[in-house]
């Protein structure tokens, strides 16, 4: 655990990892709670272009995480890219 607990961020995939069709995984709750509560940066991430990442935020509360971070999704890599202005990742409100 020492090894994890040095960690400054996270990168995380969301389905298989956080939850897995509308179930969410054990320990994932508790990880994203103990991501918050140390301070940990984290972003979430989907190679799935099926939901923008505000539906993904929704689908995380309704699944008991409340993230007020970010999610990243394929569209918005494609508009990050060829844009000239560096993008942040939406913010889940």
């Amino acid at each position: 655990m020492n090894r994890i607990a040095e960690k400054k961020a996270f990168i995380m995939d969301m389905d298989g990892v956080i939850y897995h069709g509308n179930r969410l995984l054990p320990g994932a709750v508790e990880f994203t709670r103990w991501l918050t509560e140390n301070g940990k940066r984290f972003l979430f991430l989907t190679n799935s272009s099926e939901r923008s990442p505000r539906e993904l935020c929704e689908k995380l509360k309704r699944l008991g995480i409340e993230v007020g971070r970010s999610i990243s999704t394929p569209a918005r890599w494609q508009r990050r890219s060829s844009s000239p202005a560096r993008k942040r990742a939406a913010p889940c409100t």
